[in-house]
C-alpha cells in the first residue's frame, strides 16, 4: 500500500511540474492549430512551419534540433526598421555544424544610419546586390521548421520574423519556440549581473570564448550558439536538461 501511495505521489507530481511548466508549449500548439484553422490556404512551406511537431517538456535539448539566428537591421523596430542581412546555423546543443551555414543581405533601398554602417559594415551598394527579401525569409522559415531558435535577445528576430509574416500572409500570431542566451546568461549570473555586460560579445567572454567579429548576422549566430553550448554545460554540468526546465529559467 505504501509502494502504491508513493507511486501515486510520484503520478501526482510529474502531472504537476507537467502543467507548471507544460503551459508555454500547449500554447504555442494550440495557437499554432487556430493560426492553421484560420490560413487554409497559406504555401506550403509555411503550413510546414507551424504543423511541425514540438518538444515536450521532458524532452531533452540534447534529443531536438535548433537553428542559431541573427538580423542585422536599420534599428529595433520591427514595424519601422528592415531586415539587412540574415545569418543562421544548424546546430544541436552539443554542436555547431558549420557546413549549414548561411549568411544573405537583403536586396533593400533602406537609408543605412551612418553609426549603423560603422556597427555592421552594410552599404547601399552591398544592398543592391542582395537577393529578395521574400526569398531569404523563405529559405529561413524552411531552415526554422522543426526547430527551435536560438538567439541572444530573440526579441529582435522574433519580432521581424513575426512583422514579415504580418505584411506578407496577414498572421497576426508567430507561434515559433525560442531560446534566448541573454536571459540564460543572465540567469547564470542572478543578482550580479548588474556588473556584468550581458551584450554577446561580453557574454562569451565572460564564459571563456574568444572574441569574435562582433554585428556580421553569420559570426552572430555562430556566437550565439556556441555561447548556448557552453552557458547549458555550466548551469547543468553534464546532464543536459529538458524543455521544461529551460523554459523555467
Amino acid at each position: 500500500m505504501a509502494t502504491n501511495n508513493k507511486v501515486l505521489f510520484t503520478f501526482q507530481r510529474h502531472q504537476w511540474w507537467q502543467r507548471l511548466f507544460g503551459n508555454h508549449l500547449r500554447d504555442l500548439y494550440q495557437r499554432r492549430i487556430t493560426l492553421l484553422q484560420q490560413h487554409p490556404d497559406l504555401p506550403p512551406p509555411i503550413k510546414a512551419l507551424f504543423s511541425a511537431p514540438l518538444p515536450q517538456p521532458l524532452t531533452l535539448i540534447s534529443q531536438w534540433p535548433l537553428l542559431a539566428i541573427d538580423f542585422e537591421t536599420t534599428g529595433f523596430d520591427a514595424q519601422q526598421d528592415q531586415i539587412l542581412s540574415v545569418g543562421y546555423v544548424s546546430m544541436m546543443v552539443n554542436a555547431v555544424d558549420l557546413s549549414t551555414s548561411v549568411n544573405e543581405l537583403v536586396n533593400s533601398t533602406a537609408i543605412i544610419k551612418p553609426d549603423s554602417a560603422v556597427i555592421n559594415h552594410i552599404d547601399h551598394a552591398m544592398l543592391l546586390q542582395g537577393q529578395a527579401l521574400d526569398e531569404v525569409m523563405m529559405r529561413l522559415l524552411v531552415a526554422l521548421t522543426g526547430k527551435v531558435g536560438i538567439a541572444h535577445g530573440s526579441f529582435m528576430e522574433q519580432g521581424f520574423i513575426s512583422t514579415y509574416l504580418q505584411h506578407k500572409y496577414q498572421l497576426h500570431d508567430c507561434p515559433l519556440l525560442w531560446l534566448d542566451t541573454l536571459p540564460l546568461y543572465q540567469s547564470l549570473y542572478n543578482t550580479q549581473i548588474l556588473h556584468h555586460d550581458a551584450r554577446l560579445g561580453s557574454a562569451r567572454c565572460s564564459v571563456g570564448l574568444p572574441e569574435y567579429q562582433a554585428h556580421n548576422s553569420l559570426f552572430d549566430a555562430i556566437a550565439c550558439g556556441e555561447l548556448l553550448m557552453v552557458l547549458i554545460h555550466k548551469i547543468y554540468g553534464n546532464k543536459a536538461p529538458n524543455f521544461g526546465q529551460l523554459l523555467k529559467r
